[in-house]
């Protein structure tokens, strides 16, 4: 059965060999996504060589979406992966003068001096004039969640623990309820755009998208290098995004339910709603959208999936998604192949049962 479901895998370090690749495509994948909050184009011209010789021999014209920075915050860069445990005590520092401070605070000199090793989070200077005692802090999609403590100094604030876990390197930041201004492209982003025709790139996926303004702005940029054949995908992330969506529509060519950080910005039991709400709002504007995040979380350590995972699946597709995509799955994961491939054979059941009108 050929689908009519584009899905997509992300390219990271677990899947970027012509083997895996080749293995995914023949499974079912359509095409792939490049995570550019950690890189940039140019860092991954070797992967993206693999991919395209792959697609080559397979007679396979393949699409690449890039996922640009955007209007998310993140943490800085850590020495090591720190492994956090419930209860823990922690040190949330301005990024900009982190390693200044590291060296001249006396704050720091007794937190480094101190009988307990600490942990110590490079953070980006605007948060700070948004933390407040109580607050809580969520890293890395929710999945470590903290609570902050009274301020130290200025840009210095100690936080406890609620929910650990391990963090690397440049993973998201946000506040509870808070909603902090950022420009919709970093220059980062800007310098990504003007490689996206080197690349091949078929489709960009803007994150945290909360106007019609933001989509406009990245259009512009598009256009002004003559890029406006390339596709638009509005992550939707935030509350506002959601509230905004039918506004959004005219602006973009497919939209995205992002339920990592979605799942963030609300509580999780309104979440399933939420999505079922994009999904009918789209289907009545014809407007095709895909759905992303721990589709098959699972079998990042594990080669067979969950039963919910893959009622999951099989629901988004009955929703009417245009587009499925595996993120650390495939990226990261242990077993890449295996879930592009149960992710495949999944959706072709739940295609089938729609198609039989049950």
């Amino acid at each position: 059965m050929k689908h009519s479901l584009h899905l997509y895998g992300t390219l990271g370090p677990a899947c970027a060999t012509k083997e895996k690749i080749r293995t995914m495509f023949l499974s079912g994948m359509t095409g792939m996504r490049l995570n550019l909050s950690h890189s940039n184009l140019d860092d991954c011209k070797d992967w993206l060589q693999q991919y395209y010789e792959v697609s080559e021999r397979l007679h396979i014209v393949p699409e690449l979406l890039v996922d640009l920075q955007g209007p998310e915050l993140r943490i800085g860069t850590l020495d090591i992966p720190l492994s956090l445990s419930e209860n823990d005590l922690i040190f949330l520092v301005s990024e900009k003068s982190f390693d200044k401070r590291k060296e001249n605070s006396a704050i720091f000199s007794r937190i480094i001096a101190g009988e307990d090793e600490l942990s110590i989070i490079p953070c980006p200077d605007i948060l700070f004039s948004y933390f407040d005692e109580g607050q809580e802090v969520k890293l890395n999609d929710g999945k470590i969640v903290l609570e902050l403590s009274a301020p130290l100094e200025e840009d210095i604030f100690c936080a406890k623990v609620k929910k650990g876990g391990e963090l690397t390197s440049r993973k998201s930041i946000a506040i509870k309820d808070v909603t902090v201004p950022l420009p919709v492209l970093t220059e980062t982003d800007k310098q990504n755009l003007k490689l996206l025709r080197k690349y091949h790139v078929t489709g960009v996926m803007l994150p945290f998208v909360r106007n019609a303004d933001d989509l406009i702005t990245l259009r512009k940029e598009l256009c002004a290098d003559g890029m406006d054949y390339i596709r638009i995908f509005a992550k939707i992330e935030s509350l506002e995004g959601v509230e905004n969506l039918p506004s959004l529509l005219p602006f973009c060519d497919e939209i995205v339910i992002a339920r990592g950080d979605l799942g963030n910005a609300i509580p999780l039991p309104k979440l399933p709603a939420i999505q079922k709400r994009i999904a009918m709002t789209c289907l009545r504007a014809k407007k095709p959208f895909m759905v992303v995040t721990q589709m098959l979380a699972s079998m990042e350590q594990n080669p067979v999936p969950t039963r919910a995972e893959v009622t999951d699946i099989f629901q988004a597709v009955l929703d009417g998604a245009s587009s499925l995509m595996l993120t650390g799955e495939t990226a990261v994961g242990a077993y890449p192949e295996e879930a592009i491939k149960i992710l495949a054979q999944t959706s072709e059941e739940a295609l089938r049962f729609k198609i039989a009108k049950f």
